[in-house]
Parts: C-alpha cells; structure tokens; sequence
C-alpha cells in the first residue's frame, strides 16, 4: 500500500485557521499566510508556509508515534505531549518500575517509533538533534547499559561493566557496539511494523497534536482514551 509523504492539501482544507496562527507564531504576518492559504495553488506555492507545516506535519507524527508506542505496549502513563517546543517536541509521563529485559526492549522500541514513523508516513527521516536527549542518544544509552550493567547480555551477563565513556568504548570495543547496534536495529524493525499497523491511531492523535500543540491534565486523558479505540490489537 503506498504511504504517504506529506498532506498539504488535506492540511490547506481542514487547517486553514490554525496554519495563519501558527504562521504568526514563525513571523509570517498574519496578512501574508491568510493571502497564501486564499486558494490551494498560492499556498503550496508559498515556501515559508510550506515548509512550516511541513515541519509541523513531521513533528506532529513523530511525537504522536512515541505516544502511541507506549500506550501499545503498555509502558507507564504519559502525562504531557507537546509539538511547541524549540526542539521540536516531546512525550513526558513514568515508566514501568518493572525493568525486565522485554520491558526495557519495549522501551527502546517506543524510542525509535518516532523515526520509524517519519519513514512509514512522511516518507523521509530528520537527523537527529545531536544532544545526549534525543531519541537516537538515549536508545543508544539503555542499549549499552542493557549489554554491560544490566546482565541482559548473552556475552558475559554477570560481569558488571560501568564505562564512564561510553562513546569511546562503542568506537574501540566493536564486538560490544555490534551488539548494542544489534538490539538498536532489532527494536526498529519492530517499531516500524508497529506504526505500520496502527497508522490509524498515529494520525487521529497528530492530527490533534496539529490543531492543539500542547496535550496535557484532563484533555491529554480524554484524547488517549479516543486513540487507545483506534489502537489494534497485535499479536506479540
């Protein structure tokens, strides 16, 4: 089934309010985005705004797949989600207290949704941030502290192994990062057949995620109640 790249078209039909809003917020005037989204063919022919909701379409999936991912596979409770912030977005809430190796690889999972969805829906990934809080960093970090002072190793799962410069052990130690890339790639395949199977539930919650920004307290409940309807169920 062919996937999807990116919904200008769906966006300029039902979005047309939110994107002037959202077009101030990035210091297009008001008058400028209202004059762009006046017909279809103005606004895709407006760079600015194209790329802005572009950018918020992206975001939108992204933060809408980590969610859904944990509701999916049951890890804690989410307590805010939010695409408005300068880097780009996040889900906060707690994390299961059991941390048997399958819930950490749950974990890991729920942390690559995010990029899995981007591939699945938008068509196309955005590097990474970077910092040692981004999705791929801390993936990176519970995988290799999964394989050195976890025990969860099929190599050596007794033998504690605190590293202090985990970059530079995963660069000399090959064995050891083809192993934490092992549980990295692994994770990922799983995570993208997950948001291939419930698109559905990824596209409700962006789609809200596109008009309210910010999910959290009462309305983020009511929300997740609605996308766990549109979760399906899957075997494993």
């Amino acid at each position: 089934m062919k996937r999807r790249r990116i919904r200008p078209s769906r966006q300029h039909r039902s979005k047309k309010t939110r994107a002037v809003e959202a077009a101030g917020d990035s210091g297009i005037s008001a008058e400028r985005a209202a004059d762009a989204i006046e017909s279809a063919d103005s606004f895709l022919g407006d760079p600015l705004l194209l790329q802005l909701l572009q950018l918020q379409f992206r975001t939108s999936v992204h933060e809408a797949a980590h969610a859904v991912a944990r509701l999916h596979l049951d890890l804690g409770t989410i307590a805010k989600i939010t695409i408005e912030e300068p880097e780009g977005g996040y889900v906060t809430g707690t994390m299961p207290r059991e941390q048997t190796e399958a819930v950490l690889t749950g974990v890991l999972i729920a942390a690559l949704a995010g990029r899995a969805a981007e591939e699945v829906i938008v068509g196309s990934v955005a590097a990474g941030s970077g910092s040692e809080s981004c999705d791929l960093a801390a993936a990176t970090a519970l995988a290799f502290d999964m394989e050195t002072v976890m025990g969860f190793s099929k190599k050596w799962p007794l033998l504690h192994r605190k590293v202090e410069d985990r970059a530079s052990m995963l660069a000399t130690d090959h064995e050891l990062a083809a192993r934490v890339n092992a549980r990295l790639e692994s994770a990922y395949a799983v995570a993208r057949k997950m948001v291939v199977n419930q698109e559905i539930a990824i596209d409700f919650l962006g789609e809200i995620l596109l008009a309210r920004k910010t999910l959290e307290g009462a309305e983020l409940d009511a929300v997740l109640q609605e996308v766990k309807q549109r979760i399906v169920a899957t075997p494993g």
